[in-house]
């Protein structure tokens, strides 16, 4: 007769029931917003007539929105709920898309995006901090891994599916439909039971609580180099594939989407096993020469192989760069910490969003993808010295 399972094996147990249920909330929310990655640069050129750079604006203001609220929603998933901010981040992802219906303008479509911005900053905050609190401290970097993949599985089919959505059922129909998903989010995110938190004596009201966690200010500057390149390809990359007649632009999120998935596991165990520095570097390296192939490429290939190298990159440095900030801070610091590394990518997506975008302006796109990938051999090299005391990341 099999014995029972011993306390500690218990505790090791990652794919719990609330687990599930968060990565498939996740999913959902995910959706609501790659099904418009692709579309929404062309909608603002086409059917708002913005010009170029104003495409960076619109893109950028959804970052610098989320970046002005992180240190809130860090703040109340500490104090307050984390189920409560999760839900209200759904809220919004479904509130939002249905008022895109409405934009006719390029300033209210900047208003509307800097509104939905406070959804994602609300919802990844608190499913960072609540994901942190689920998996085992033995298996963190893996449930990050498993965390963001649910991510990218909605950016495996969302942009390509959204830019062959439009041709049969118009932008307004795909709004309602990313509303109905935000919707479906938040229903999940009900059905979560938020973990048990110990009280600590550093809780509030004996100590002020941290706007900005110091712990995650080094991660966070490598965050902002990584999503620099994220932030160039969601904005520009659409308009850079169809100035050069490449196909449909969401192929090329398919395919990074798909290599994320895959690699996210593999990369968040390596990262448990051999240190948080052993997966970083080589990510950040990837992810310099992923943006350097995509500025010479002049074929669908070139731009598929790109896509492959930033996958790679970036599936193997989000999870350990989360894990790393959660390793370092203790339990109760949790949400500010995470708070300010999210802070980080949203601080890379909205400068590239809005500064390369300044840049393709006066220049080209091959131009503006090699600073996107000189920013990125940056962080390499800043990961290289600053994470090394990490290579073997606490229990």
């Amino acid at each position: 007769m099999p014995e029972p399972p011993s306390p500690s094996q218990s505790q090791e147990v990652l794919f719990t029931r609330d687990f599930i249920l968060l990565c498939l909330g996740t999913f959902l929310f995910a959706g609501s917003m790659f099904l418009l990655f692709a579309v929404l640069p062309v909608f603002v050129v086409e059917e708002l007539h913005g010009a170029d750079s104003q495409v960076g604006l619109i893109m950028g203001a959804f970052a610098v929105s989320a970046l002005l609220v992180r240190p809130m929603t860090g703040r109340l998933v500490d104090q307050w709920s984390r189920k409560t901010i999760l839900s209200i981040g759904a809220l919004i992802y479904c509130l939002a898309p249905a008022l895109y219906t409405q934009a006719e303008s390029v300033p209210v479509m900047l208003g509307l995006r800097f509104f939905h911005g406070f959804g994602i900053a609300a919802y990844t905050t608190a499913a960072g901090v609540i994901v942190a609190d689920l998996a085992p401290p033995s298996r963190r970097g893996e449930g990050m891994g498993y965390y963001g993949m649910s991510l990218n599985l909605a950016m495996t089919i969302g942009p390509a599916l959204g830019v062959m959505l439009i041709g049969h059922i118009g932008y307004d129909s795909l709004f309602w439909l990313c509303a109905a998903l935000g919707l479906g989010s938040l229903v999940l995110s009900q059905l979560i039971r938020e973990p048990a938190r110990a009280l600590s004596p550093h809780q509030p009201g004996t100590q002020p609580h941290k706007w900005v966690s110091r712990t995650a200010l080094f991660p966070g500057f490598i965050a902002v180099c990584m999503t620099v390149t994220f932030g160039a390809v969601v904005s520009f990359l659409p308009l850079f594939v169809k100035a050069a007649d490449l196909g449909n632009p969401g192929l090329y999120f398919s395919v990074y989407s798909i290599v994320v998935v895959v690699s996210r596991p593999f990369a968040g165990r390596l990262s448990d096993r051999f240190g948080r520095a052993a997966v970083i570097v080589p990510g950040m390296v990837c992810l310099t020469v992923a943006m350097t192939t995509l500025a010479f490429s002049s074929s669908l290939f070139g731009l598929l192989v790109a896509a492959a190298l930033q996958g790679l990159g970036f599936g193997g440095v989000q999870p350990s760069i989360m894990a790393l900030v959660v390793d370092r801070s203790p339990l109760h610091e949790r949400g500010a910490a995470l708070a300010t590394l999210m802070g980080a990518f949203d601080v890379g997506v909205g400068l590239s969003s809005i500064i390369l975008g300044a840049v393709l302006e006066y220049t080209d796109f091959t131009v503006m993808f090699l600073c996107a990938g000189g920013v990125a051999l940056i962080g390499a090299l800043g990961a290289a010295g600053g994470t090394r005391e990490s290579t073997q990341p606490e229990g």
